[in-house]
This record gives structure tokens, C-alpha cells and sequence, in this order.
């Protein structure tokens, strides 16, 4: 092997490569099976796919109509908005790359890969959590009393202006107070907790106020005769309605330090509707009402053998290539398969670093890009090749080849670059999981051939290996 002269340049870049091989294996380890090494989409493990159609009364610039007859305007900031506080909820709730977008005409599509439990999901999904604190004018004693005054159409409509009646779930009457004293907008957070050392106490929401929900709420239990109830709604049903003690107002006349944390939600919760319930109040309320509309489930049985349908033909390409590289390149085969092999690995390691999802599509991205990274170097070599023929030394060949099929790969590499950044930006879930892996391919495969491949041919024996007359066809 002739001895070839590495200068700092050379290092550096030897230290590249060595860095870009142990980061992408470490990213990929432990290389099977493929679900431990990057996220599948939807179409490869399964999960639950749901339509979800705003609905109901919604504020459009201050007056309330029904979304169906408001302002396109509106309907997209409602759209918008479901999308960013779902958003919210699933992360928080722990949700592995959820697909949340806007669908058809004014619906929302969610894909939540690897959910079993539907049940949650959709609790969680659907939950308006609109929180408002009311002030109780009166209520009945027993389930049979009805406190709602008997009037004519006219005034009743101009009474449930400024009155709320609502049944608790023991369906007892109660009359509250319009506008209400404080909304959600006051919350900074909302954390499930049973209390501890009570016998058979049930999970319950505790309340963190903003600072200005804080000082609104000690204005309002100021402002509340002691005894006097004050009831707390969700999504238009009574969750609790508390007395006003004197504790409180004695706590609320220290200011508001003394209650931004002292307030909580107790209902018939279970643990993992306290959960449900303490999320949706910190990612905020939804601007409308939702309904799903289509839910479905689906299988990883589709996916697996999607899996290993897409996994053996990669593999076999990926063999194929090896092979034929090898047998029509000899020692250069080597180093075209050694940038094969690390861009493979750049590729998973690259998908798993920025929690990219892979699909079936992805899939297709990789195999092309198998393709695209050998194109890179069967133009380089040829290059070489022509070089060394004109009677250059081997290095120089290696040098000139290079220099000569750079603007070649450049143009090829940036359109298909451009293209795949075209496709991310307009395309829909699984175009968007062509685009990525294509995507990342490209600069991967790019890297490969300007960065690895030349190194190794001018620095290592390679480069005298170069066929120095017409290879004659066998």
C-alpha cells in the first residue's frame, strides 16, 4: 500500500467520517427488530385513525352562531386551534408521534400509531374541557324540586340570559349565575392526585392559577358572602359545588399567594379520568364542540407483513448491489459498498434522531435511495476511470475524476433534493414519509461520495487498483 501524506485537512475529515459511522451506530443499535430502531407510522404498526367534525355554538368576532354558518375565517382559527391544543394533549399524555391535521373541509384528521386502548384515546380527544366557576343563586333540596321560575317564551329566553340551570348527578336543581366569576384561561396547570391518608379518597384535579387567576379569584371569594355557594362546571356539568368558608376568605384576605394552589376538582373520578380530565385543562379548552366522525382501527397485521415485505426487498437490493458492485468494480467495490453500508446507516440513524415516523412509503424513499447512492459512485469511478486512461498517475486520476463529476452530482443530488422538499412541504402523512427518508438519502448519499469515497481513495491503497487501460467486457 503506497504511503500517502495526510495533512490536518485529511485528519480532519477522517475524524468526520469516524464521527458520522460511531454516531449513526449508535443511534441504530440495536438494529433489529425495526420497531426498537425507528418509529413506524401507521400503516406499518397499526393504531387508531379518527375524523373528528367541529360542531355547536361558536364565537364568530363576538356574536355566537353555529360553526356550521360562521365566517370561513373563523372555521379555520377553530380548526387550527383543535389541532394545536390535541396536539398538546397527546404529547402530554404520552402519545408516540401522533399524525394531527387539518382534513377535508374543516375536519381533523388523527392518527395516533400504537394506541390500543380506543377508549382513551377518544376520552381524550373529544374532551371540550371548558371550566367555569359559577356563583349558585339557589337550588332544590331533593331531585323533585324544580327552582327554574315558570314563564312565557319571551322572558324565559331573556332569564337564561343571565341564569344557568343545571342538574348535578344526584339531579338536584341548581340556579347559577351569568356570566361566570372565572374560566380555564385562569389555570396554569391541573395535576391528577388522590389525596393521601384519607380512607377511600378519590382521585381529584388540583388547580394551579395564573397569578392574574389568582387575584380574580381572591376578588371573587372577597366578593362572596361566607356560606354563600360557589359551583364548578365542566363542559356544562356541575363537577363540584363548595361552600364558601371562612378558611378560604381568611386565605383570600393574605392575597393571592395564598390560593394559587389551594383549589381542587373532586367528582367521581377514576385515576385515569382525573389523568384525562387534568391534561385537557392544562393544554386549554378546545373553541368548539367535536364530534368523531369516522374512528378506525387499525391492525398491525397489515403492517408486519407490510414490514417484512418492504425489509426483504430492501435487503435483497441492498445484496444485490453489494454483489454486482463488487464483481463489475473489484476494489472499488469496496469502498462503493462500504458508503452504501454507512449511508444505510446515516438514513435509520437520521429518522431515529429527529423522531421521524417510517412508512410504507419511507420504505420506498430508502430503496431508492440504495440506488441513488451507487448512481454517485458508478459516475465517479467511470470518471476516475477515463482520468487514469489518458496516462495521469493514480492520484492525480482520483483528483481530476472527482473534480470532473461534481457539478454532475450536484445537479442530479439538489433537484431530487428540491423535489423531496416540494413534496414535505404540500404533501399529506405518508408522501411526507417519502419526502423524509429521500430526503435525508440524498445528503446522506452526497456525503458518502464527496466525503468518504475520495478519502478513502486517496488516502488509502485504493486508488492503484484503477483499471489503467479499457476494462475489456468479458
Amino acid at each position: 500500500m503506497a504511503h500517502h501524506h495526510f495533512t490536518r485537512s485529511d485528519w480532519i475529515r477522517v475524524g468526520v467520517v469516524i464521527a458520522v459511522l460511531a454516531a449513526a451506530l449508535y443511534f441504530v443499535f440495536p438494529f433489529w427488530p425495526l420497531d426498537k430502531v425507528v418509529q413506524l407510522g401507521l400503516d406499518l404498526q397499526g393504531g387508531v385513525r379518527m375524523v373528528l367534525s367541529p360542531y355547536g355554538p361558536t364565537s364568530d368576532n363576538g356574536t355566537m352562531v353555529d360553526f356550521e354558518d360562521a365566517s370561513a375565517e373563523t372555521k379555520a382559527l377553530a380548526v387550527e386551534q383543535v389541532i394545536s391544543i390535541l396536539n398538546n394533549r397527546t404529547d402530554q399524555y404520552g402519545l408516540v408521534n401522533p399524525e394531527i391535521r387539518p382534513f377535508g373541509d374543516n375536519q381533523v384528521l388523527v392518527n395516533l400509531p400504537g394506541v390500543t386502548n380506543t377508549e382513551a384515546a377518544r376520552n381524550l380527544i373529544e374532551q371540550t374541557a371548558k371550566l367555569d366557576f359559577y356563583r349558585v343563586l339557589e337550588f332544590g333540596n331533593d331531585a323533585m324540586d324544580t327552582v327554574v321560575p315558570v314563564l312565557s317564551d319571551s322572558e324565559m329566553v331573556a332569564w337564561l340570559r343571565t341564569h344557568l340551570p343545571l342538574r348535578d348527578d344526584k339531579g338536584i336543581q341548581y340556579i347559577l349565575e351569568k356570566p361566570s366569576l372565572l374560566t380555564g384561561a385562569a389555570l396554569a396547570n391541573a395535576s391528577a392526585s388522590t389525596p393521601v391518608g384519607t380512607l377511600g379518597a378519590k382521585p381529584e384535579v388540583r388547580l394551579e392559577f395564573t397569578r392574574e387567576g389568582a387575584e380574580a379569584f381572591v376578588e371573587i371569594i372577597n366578593a362572596t358572602p361566607e356560606g354563600d355557594l360557589l359551583a364548578i362546571v365542566l363542559d356544562n356539568e356541575i363537577v363540584s359545588v363548595a361552600a364558601v368558608r371562612e378558611s378560604i376568605k381568611e386565605a383570600a384576605l393574605q392575597g393571592w399567594r395564598q390560593v394559587i394552589d389551594k383549589t381542587s376538582i373532586s367528582g367521581n373520578f377514576t385515576q385515569e379520568e382525573a389523568t384525562t380530565l387534568a391534561i385537557a385543562l392544562r393544554a386549554g379548552a378546545l373553541p368548539v364542540n367535536i364530534r368523531i366522525e369516522h374512528e378506525t382501527t387499525i391492525g398491525p397485521t397489515l403492517g408486519a407483513d407490510s414490514i417484512r415485505r418492504g425489509m426483504m426487498t430492501i435487503a435483497i437490493g441492498f445484496v444485490l448491489i453489494l454483489i454486482y458492485m463488487f464483481a463489475f468494480y473489484r476494489m472499488l467495490g469496496f469502498v462503493a459498498n462500504f458508503t452504501l453500508v454507512l449511508n444505510m446507516l446515516i438514513v435509520f440513524a437520521a429518522l431515529k434522531l429527529f423522531g421521524a415516523v417510517l412508512t410504507l412509503p419511507g420504505i420506498a424513499g430508502i430503496i431508492l435511495t440504495i440506488g441513488m447512492t451507487v448512481d454517485a459512485n458508478v459516475i465517479i469511478f467511470e470518471r476516475v476511470k477515463e482520468e487514469r486512461r489518458t496516462g495521469k498517475s493514480p492520484l492525480a486520476a482520483v483528483r481530476a475524476g472527482f473534480e470532473k463529476s461534481l457539478s454532475t452530482l450536484f445537479d442530479a443530488n439538489i433537484t431530487t433534493l428540491i423535489t423531496a422538499f416540494i413534496l414535505l412541504m404540500l404533501g399529506t402523512g405518508p408522501i411526507r414519509g417519502f419526502a423524509v427518508t429521500l430526503g435525508i438519502g440524498v445528503l446522506g448519499s452526497l456525503f458518502c461520495a464527496l466525503v468518504v469515497s475520495r478519502l478513502l481513495m486517496e488516502k488509502t491503497g485504493f486508488s492503484s487498483f484503477i483499471p489503467a487501460k479499457v476494462v475489456q467486457e468479458h
